[in-house]
């Protein structure tokens, strides 16, 4: 085992450095070829004993937290490449727009993905909730190119995703996607750092169809609304559920500070889907350790789901518990 496991490590290894000599991580040939190869390596099933014997190699941690920046910095890069492409080349009809979203290389991981959340979201959410309730979702994290949001959309005929990044400039592609996706209509965009306090807001909303260079800003919302006035503040108790994306928070550390920050903002029983990693997928992806303390910021843990297909992201649903003196 052991000399299997060093070859596992050496292999990685060999990619890292494939990967750092590169000019930049934008999509090509050589990137997709070894981002596809590590995948690959970290996707195949392995046993729990020969998986922890490789991490704890030495210098794996330090190899992982280089290739999970390296990784999460390529994927962004993928995203805003198509988000470009489907603003250049936008559907003749608006029935055609599954079609365009389908050329993405990753699309089928992500139905996967929404559709292992959504099943277990669903063990959890009122009866006929799904099909007769409107839903109020938030998704941190969303990025140019928000496909899980497209997938809640799809799924949940009565909802509406509110969408959040940091990035504007990942928020003026995904507006502009959206719109010309046919989505917009149940569609909001916000301009908001989640690792901030999340329980005063000075948001600004704009009316759908707005131009987002002149509009968009720190907690600019941009979406369906009426124009509200500056000075109102994000209502963060309205959403029934929240997504926060795989690579909003870089450790578990940085990730129970959000989920802290989140807990404080929204209404008691709000279920949180995060996105993980377990075993040698976390070579890949920020993993979030669960302990007591997720219980100490807000949480009580309902589920947790790790694929072993060739989806990479676990899935953990919390619920935000009635608040007490030890979380205040």
């Amino acid at each position: 085992m052991s000399s299997s496991a060093h070859d596992l490590f050496q292999q990685i290894q060999s990619i890292y450095l494939s990967l750092i000599r590169l000019p930049n991580l934008a999509p090509g040939p050589q990137i997709n070829s070894l981002l596809t190869r590590v995948v690959d390596l970290c996707t195949t099933p392995r046993s729990e004993e020969f998986t922890n014997y490789v991490l704890r190699i030495k210098n794996m941690d330090i190899l992982c937290a280089n290739l999970r920046t390296i990784c999460g910095t390529a994927e962004g890069e993928l995203e805003a490449y198509w988000a470009r492409r489907f603003l250049n080349s936008p559907p003749p009809f608006p029935n055609l727009t599954t079609t365009l979203l389908t050329t993405f290389p990753y699309h089928t991981n992500y139905l996967d993905l929404s559709a292992l959340e959504c099943s277990a979201l669903e063990a959890f959410l009122p009866p006929s909730s799904s099909t007769t309730t409107t839903l109020h979702i938030a998704f941190l994290g969303s990025g140019p190119l928000p496909l899980t949001s497209y997938c809640m959309l799809d799924r949940y005929p009565h909802a509406t995703v509110h969408n959040i990044d940091r990035s504007t400039d990942a928020l003026r592609v995904s507006h502009s996607l959206t719109e010309i996706l046919g989505y917009a209509g149940r569609m909001t965009f916000q301009c908001l750092d989640v690792s901030l306090p999340l329980t005063v807001t000075t948001p600004h909303y704009a009316k759908n169809g707005s131009t987002m260079e002149n509009e968009i800003g720190v907690n600019a919302i941009i979406g369906n609304g009426e124009g509200k006035t500056e000075g109102e503040s994000q209502d963060w108790g309205k959403f029934d559920i929240v997504f926060l994306a795989a690579l909003v928070g870089t450790d578990t550390r940085s990730k129970l500070e959000i989920l802290a920050n989140v807990a404080r903002a929204l209404r008691p029983g709000t279920l949180v889907v995060v996105r993980s990693a377990w075993g040698l997928r976390g070579v890949l992806y920020p993993v979030l350790e669960l302990s007591e303390e997720v219980f100490r910021i807000g949480f009580e843990v309902l589920v947790v789901v790790h694929p072993w297909t060739e989806v990479v992201n676990s899935v953990i649903v919390l619920r935000v518990r009635e608040r007490d003196d030890e979380v205040r």
